[in-house]
């Protein structure tokens, strides 16, 4: 079980929502350029998620419970996708979603959907195991901030920002967040901010867009969003048959 710092505390509290931390040396103006390319991120109520068929959305577990829980006192909760909101008909927690105060595992979840989205196309799941090395994009809206402040305040602008997936271990994927002296930082470098649960990280092959990866936590020693913390993305590889399973 993989172990978290003091920001899975603040991840999963219902009114943690949050947006992307990016290099400090770049125009904002680029990054909401960016976001505006990704119209399969659907905004929940305190995080994302990703439409991966005409009616199902994959997210972080941790980001879905409060969807559960509403459903289960008898409300009805919603999702919005490309500025107009449908309603939410079922959650799937994965069955082996643990969460504490210093650990996670298995932080996944689907989100069915009432009706189909036919206007938007979504993001295929990624099926491979060669992701170290890969170059992704992130997405997400809420809190803003570059990697010398860390995050500083919530516009609700969807942003996005590219990172190189540094190593994998079984159902992470693994980032850092490189200065942009580093060798190793991509152009528009970033990561996700306080709150930014269940946000996709994407590859794009041949003109297909893939999810490789839903935002579960950071490691960070006390200092969220700031150069050198290192992000965990639920590896979608890992999951795929499980998701595949689900909405069937």
């Amino acid at each position: 079980m993989k172990k978290l710092s003091s920001i899975l505390l603040i991840l999963i509290m219902p009114f943690s929502l949050m947006s992307l931390i990016v290099r400090h040396d770049v125009p904002d103006e680029r990054f909401i350029a960016l976001g505006k390319a990704y119209p399969q991120v659907c905004h929940l109520s305190d995080g994302e998620s990703t439409l991966i068929k005409e009616n199902w959305a994959v997210t972080a577990a941790h980001a879905a419970i409060l969807l559960n829980k509403e459903l289960e006192n008898g409300k009805t909760p919603q999702v919005s996708i490309d500025n107009k909101k449908y309603d939410v008909e079922k959650v799937i927690l994965h069955p082996n979603f643990q969460i504490n105060e210093t650990s996670i595992e298995n932080d996944i979840a689907l989100i069915q959907i009432k009706g189909n989205i036919t206007t938007i196309p979504f993001a295929k799941l990624y099926d491979k195991q060669n992701e170290k090395g890969k170059q992704i994009t992130i997405v997400g809206r809420g809190d803003f901030g570059t990697g010398l402040t860390g995050p500083q305040n919530w516009d609700k602008i969807t942003r996005a920002a590219t990172n190189r997936i540094d190593e994998v271990h079984d159902q992470w994927i693994t980032f850092n967040f490189d200065h942009p002296e580093s060798e190793n930082t991509t152009e528009l470098e970033g990561v996700s901010g306080p709150g930014d649960s269940g946000g996709p990280a994407f590859i794009d092959i041949d003109n297909v867009r893939y999810i490789v990866g839903v935002s579960s936590y950071q490691q960070n020693n006390g200092k969220e969003g700031v150069y050198g913390v290192t992000e965990y993305y639920a590896r979608i590889s890992y999951y795929k048959e499980w998701i595949e399973k689900s909405i069937e």
